[in-house]
């Protein structure tokens, strides 16, 4: 396999000496195999192609996947398990760990282990895959695991965008004017930006990267999946405006009151399937001004109008083209992102419901927390929610030196009151 990196994946990668991982972890009760798991690893491989890349750079200086002639196994770290909350430290140092992407591959597992109980982190460099992808791979995982014979297939690999966006869109003259018409729209923007950029300040070390993690109980998140449908809001669009306005309260005016929501780009290209590891999705932007009322469920409703709009407007082919024509200015978009002023609050996605089971013939999985990711970008504020087993689960990384770990703790406290206090929830429920 050999091809060169999007647009989008060059911007996650830089220049391949800072992390950008996402990182999913998972407690499992029932004793692993050593040679179990390592073969399982080894079938992932197999399945993937992109599991035995590793990444070049041609004469021009733009970066490119490859397979190596004997492409290395995926790396396996043991870690022996002292407590439950082993798994916060290990998914933060994979977080801040970076991958030797000249070798490859771009995944790594750590097994924190004990007799009876285990802890899986699952570590990806982000310009390989997003958190969608890591369901795939952490689903293909539990199965061999389970079931060394287990077949899996084998999973698509794309090699250009060609086979992304159709031909009739790629082909079309006035698709590939507006493309490159925006491109250096963009361009233009970013350098005219440059101006305002000061690059004398540093981004924070990653040894300062920190993850707060919290769970609904199963009564609570059926409380609030309950009421959400009740007012017609969806559940993304409730939390994003709890945690605005947590923001907001906590932080006063140093609050913007605006967030970024990547929206799965699965739903809108189903050139990408379920099981083909795929780094990028598209976005919204949510704002506390889009959200006007005397309640929270009134702006919330209010919210969800702007959202539903720009959801409708949301076009994959178009986005990607762009992209695509756009490579001229991936530094200045680095430079923008890990040096410009900040102007959101933070970046929050809910995955929803992740397609797992808990119980398999071997072991059981006792919880999937919600994946993690953090980059080298000015603000590092990314909150993350899944559903697993009925639970809603939250995870909140952040780095100290922009936002105190007790600042974060005070926004995820108030965001959970503001969101429940008119949820309708029995009276053994506590939050």
């Amino acid at each position: 396999m050999k091809r060169n990196l999007l647009f989008l994946e060059r911007v996650l990668l830089g220049d391949g000496t800072e992390p950008f991982h996402g990182v999913y972890a998972l407690k499992i009760d029932g004793a692993i195999d050593q040679r179990q798991l390592t073969g399982a690893l080894a079938r992932l491989q197999e399945k993937y192609a992109m599991l035995r890349t590793a990444i070049g750079t041609d004469a021009l200086g733009r970066p490119y996947f490859h397979t190596p002639p004997a492409p290395s196994p995926i790396l396996l770290r043991i870690v022996e398990r002292i407590g439950d909350e082993d798994w916060n430290r290990e998914t933060v140092y994979e977080l801040g760990t970076s991958f030797d992407i000249a070798h490859g591959p771009l995944l790594r597992i750590t097994w924190i282990r004990s007799a009876g109980v285990s802890d899986l982190i699952m570590a990806f460099h982000h310009c390989m895959c997003d958190g969608g992808s890591g369901v795939a791979l952490l689903s293909d995982l539990l199965v061999l695991l389970d079931d060394p014979r287990a077949e899996i297939g084998k999973a698509p690999a794309f090699q250009s965008i060609r086979e992304l966006v159709p031909a009739e869109i790629l082909n079309n003259g006035r698709n590939r004017f507006k493309a490159k018409l925006s491109a250096a729209l963009v361009s233009v923007g970013l350098s005219l930006g440059s101006w305002f950029i000061s690059k004398k300040k540093k981004p924070a070390p990653r040894s300062s990267d920190y993850l707060i993690n919290w769970k609904l109980g199963v009564e609570q998140s059926k409380a609030l999946f309950a009421h959400c449908k009740k007012e017609g809001v969806t559940v993304n669009t409730a939390i994003g405006l709890a945690l605005m306005e947590a923001f907001k309260a906590v932080n006063g005016t140093g609050a913007h009151g605006k967030a970024t929501c990547p929206v799965d780009i699965r739903r809108y290209m189903p050139e990408v399937k379920r099981d083909m590891l795929f780094s990028y999705g598209l976005a919204l932007n949510i704002s506390l001004q889009q959200s006007i009322g005397a309640s929270f469920w009134e702006k919330a409703k209010a919210l969800q109008t702007h959202v539903s709009k720009q959801m409708a407007k949301l076009n994959p082919y178009e986005f990607t083209m762009i992209m695509e024509a756009s490579h001229g200015s991936v530094h200045k978009l680095r430079r923008f992102l890990t040096y410009a002023k900040v102007g959101n609050d933070f970046m929050f996605s809910n995955m929803g419901k992740l397609d797992i089971p808990t119980q398999y013939r071997n072991f059981t999985v006792e919880t999937i927390y919600s994946p993690t990711v953090i980059g080298p970008f000015a603000n590092p504020n990314t909150i993350i929610t899944t559903t697993f087993n009925g639970r809603m689960d939250f995870s909140f990384v952040s780095n100290q030196e922009f936002m105190p770990r007790a600042i974060a703790l005070q926004i995820r406290e108030k965001a959970m009151e503001i969101l429940f206090e008119t949820v309708a929830m029995p009276d053994s429920v506590r939050l």
